[in-house]
């Protein structure tokens, strides 16, 4: 049992014994009282001999019981400020669960809750965001925006980068700002709140490895289809909507009692899936020699680094020249196209060395890296998530690949942006 819970017993047992004493004092008959100045007190042989020595024996008692408790609750004291903070640790878990659930969440409470979940998924693990975004041909949409998953969001960033990517929110993207320093509603210890609900979902790095790799290689035991693949499975879907089309308006058109409005339909159905069969296999020509490298970027670097990546989606038709500008052109984060100049051979050693590094390790606040360059904390780190050698592919791709049309690592040539 704890000293809590024993403190917690004495107290329940002095006012039990204080409510019987003042229950038997009540019902008690009193006597009316002599008056003190008629008393008659000890005299000087009793004041000074047994009554002085119960008084300083009794004075002798609780001393000793004040010397004894004393350096016990002081050795107990560390171990006390343990468990207050752990216990407020998992308070402030509970209420930062509060704060992240939607409607889906056994925590959601509709007065408290931001319902972060709607975007970033109710298992942290990413979503999407609704933005109105413009393209290029001058038409605009509400479109859905790749939300990332914070379920490893701490094995890129360290909790007070993550504190005040809460607080300030995300420029040019669906994350607004929440905390009160950055426009927001929610004090410091909301957000605090929210960093350590959001730490208690954390990944390993060995789960986080493996949830990177299923969303670039997919998980053909789940059915889930990879980055890598998606092209290949478009397109086998694509020609698999326009067969059944075909089927559908054949049999209508064989059948005397089709009425013209289901046949009009009908092609109207097979010109769609006909349109659609046409990019996707445009799109998988351009994603035949894709490097890994580039594929690597796109999953993890694109969405900083390329204006319009977060809601571009080929599944839907969307072609890249309509949608994102440049890749590695900058976007939330900086132009990639200078990474040749940024990171050159020095006495810190080569140039790919030190980028590696970078990105590897992310940036700290204000702290130089390359060439001039100082760091603002935004830029995550992915030595914990990715292998060495996957970051060698993604710095080699930058390095090498981003400013030019055609692309010197797997040498196609693609019109307009290279994606």
């Amino acid at each position: 049992m704890s000293v809590r819970s024993v403190l917690v017993v004495i107290n329940v047992v002095a006012l039990l014994a204080l409510a019987i004493f003042a229950i038997v004092s009540v019902k008690r008959t009193r006597e009316r009282p002599t008056p003190q100045n008629l008393v008659v007190f000890h005299d000087d042989e009793t004041l000074e001999g047994p009554h002085l020595e119960r008084v300083l024996g009794w004075t002798l008692f609780f001393a000793a019981i004040v010397a004894v408790a004393l350096p016990i609750y002081w050795l107990r004291e560390p171990n006390r400020q343990h468990e207050s903070a752990h216990y407020f640790s998992q308070g402030a878990v509970a209420r930062g669960a509060t704060l992240f659930a939607n409607n889906q969440m056994p925590a959601y409470d509709q007065a408290k809750s931001l319902q972060c979940a709607n975007c970033h998924g109710t298992d942290l693990g990413g979503g999407s965001a609704s933005q109105a975004h413009t393209f290029k041909d001058g038409t605009g949409a509400l479109t859905p925006w790749k939300a990332p998953a914070l379920n490893t969001v701490l094995l890129r960033f360290s909790p007070q980068e993550v504190n005040q990517i809460i607080t300030y929110g995300r420029p040019g993207t669906p994350m607004q700002p929440w905390g009160v320093a950055g426009g927001g509603p929610k004090n410091v210890q909301s957000i605090n709140d929210l960093v350590a609900y959001i730490k208690s979902k954390q990944l390993t790095p060995e789960q986080a490895r493996k949830q990177s790799d299923i969303a670039l290689n997919g998980d053909p035991a789940n059915h889930i289809v990879g980055w890598a693949e998606e092209p290949t499975q478009q397109l086998s879907a694509a020609q698999d909507a326009l067969t059944k089309a075909q089927k559908a308006l054949i049999a209508l058109q064989k059948n005397p009692k089709s009425a013209a409005a289901d046949i009009k339909a009908a092609q109207t159905d097979v010109t769609t899936a006909q349109s659609a069969l046409s990019w996707a296999e445009d799109w998988a020509a351009r994603r035949k020699n894709v490097s890994q490298g580039q594929l690597l970027f796109e999953l993890n670097c694109a969405r900083c680094h390329t204006m319009g990546w977060s809601v571009f989606d080929p599944s839907t038709g969307m072609k890249p020249e309509n949608v994102i500008e440049q890749p590695g052109g900058g976007a939330f984060g900086p132009d990639l196209s200078q990474e040749l100049a940024r990171f050159t051979s020095n006495t810190n050693g080569t140039g790919l060395a030190q980028q590696i590094a970078f990105v590897t390790l992310g940036s700290d606040f204000e702290a130089p890296y390359g060439n001039n360059g100082v760091g603002t904390g935004r830029m995550p780190g992915f030595g914990v998530i990715l292998t060495k050698e996957q970051i060698t592919e993604i710095v080699t791709y930058e390095r090498e690949g981003l400013d030019k049309t055609t692309d010197k690592l797997n040498g196609v040539d693609y019109p307009g942006a290279k994606f």
